[in-house]
């Protein structure tokens, strides 16, 4: 037995023991009269995390292993009236040096065929980012849902809904996003959470088909009546000269983004894909070339995900596998050469639920295959020093929801 199976192997008795006494709930209501009402609550994901690469010698290793707060999240919502509904949400985990601020918005629904939002919420774009991490089935989101490459997360904005149709689904919203000036990657960051150096509008909308009847943005099947769904969503970004800083030879003109993505659920049986692809300009005269922007200043790349799982034990323990993948179109730079092969990620999990998502443990199994980027333990994507070649990542997870 070596140690990656030995690490792994104890840590994993460990969070299972710790996770048999814990009770589930789904927030704990504090007031509610008429109209008016206030719950609080949150979620607790403790992770380990180890890293197996390539390389490991003088020149350093990208293997190691890490055991930390992937999430700790507290909210506060409530209502005021029948159609004002608002959240504030913060994460104490460990993705950042300080509290980060997430959901952060004001709702009114009575308008006569819609609903708007306005403050800090999704950008209606990739189903995967607007599924929440508490219902992924694998432990970590994969790149069709990673704000690193392309994905505008939260931004601060209006967003216009469709109200609930059983066949139809829809939002549409302008946002002021910023953006990391590392072009290494596509990090659209929201002001409110981040310190990002420049800023642009953004425009982004969303609709899904859902023929057999509307269904919910949660991963995994526990006894489903049959539900189709397909989601087309896009989105435009323009750099806002009047606020920008830093040196402009370090920043995106544009950037575009256009998803096709899909979800199926039967019984005890799940299956998502999607298609992603993005094409960005950044400002004439930018700096040389290194990660997903070529010598032209300019970035074309598309992700791709298929998974699919199925409770083996019914609402119990699920078993869930999948494909995902970057594709650069004019290869990666780093490290002052071009990386031509598509990183591609095939991975394989257990899941099980004591209450379904609301307490679980997840086991993730990941293979890198020509590897252009990994995450630290804080979520931040690198450039691994054995790029381009094999990295296999073990996560392991539990989950409390209150």
């Amino acid at each position: 037995m070596n140690r990656f199976q030995l690490r792994a192997g104890g840590v994993l008795a460990g969070v299972a023991m710790t996770a048999m006494p814990m009770f589930a709930s789904a927030g704990i209501t504090l007031y509610e009269e008429g109209d008016k009402s206030l719950e609080i609550g949150g979620r607790l994901q403790p992770q380990y995390r180890l890293v197996d690469g390539d390389n490991e010698g003088a020149d350093g290793s990208d293997s190691g292993d890490d055991f930390f707060l992937r999430r700790m999240r507290f909210y506060i919502e409530g209502t005021v009236t029948e159609n004002i509904y608002g959240i504030w949400q913060v994460d104490f985990g460990d993705t950042s040096d300080d509290p980060e601020v997430k959901d952060a918005f004001i709702n009114y629904s009575g308008l006569p065929m819609g609903n708007i939002t306005v403050g800090n919420a999704k950008v209606p774009f990739s189903r995967e980012l607007l599924t929440s991490s508490k219902r992924q089935q694998f432990v970590e989101r994969t790149v069709v849902g990673d704000n690193n490459f392309g994905v505008p997360d939260r931004q601060m904005g209006v967003t216009y809904n469709l109200n609930d149709n059983d066949m139809v689904q829809g939002s549409i919203g302008a946002y002021q996003a910023g953006i990391d000036p590392s072009f290494s990657k596509i990090d659209f960051e929201s002001r409110v959470s981040s310190d990002a150096e420049y800023f642009g509008n953004m425009v982004a909308g969303r609709i899904d088909i859902t023929p057999m009847g509307a269904f919910k943005l949660a991963q995994g099947a526990f006894g489903e009546d049959t539900k189709f769904g397909l989601g087309l969503n896009a989105f435009t970004w323009a750099n806002d000269d009047d606020i920008s800083e830093g040196d402009i030879q370090n920043q995106f003109d544009s950037v575009n983004g256009y998803g096709v993505d899909a979800a199926f659920r039967s019984g005890y049986f799940s299956m998502d894909a999607g298609v992603q692809y993005f094409d960005a300009d950044t400002i004439d005269g930018a700096d040389a070339a290194t990660g997903v922007v070529n010598e032209d200043g300019d970035a074309q790349f598309s992700t791709y995900l298929v998974k699919a799982g199925y409770m083996i034990v019914p609402s119990k323990l699920e078993f869930v596998a999948g494909f995902s993948a970057l594709d650069p179109d004019d290869g990666f730079f780093a490290n002052g050469e071009n990386y031509d092969d598509m990183d591609k990620r095939y991975s394989a999990g257990l899941n099980y639920f004591f209450n379904k998502h609301n307490a679980k443990i997840q086991l993730t199994y990941e293979m890198g295959r020509d590897v252009l980027y990994t995450n630290d333990a804080n979520g931040q994507v690198e450039t691994p020093s054995n790029i381009g070649g094999d990295q296999n990542t073990l996560f392991l997870q539990f989950q409390q929801v209150l």
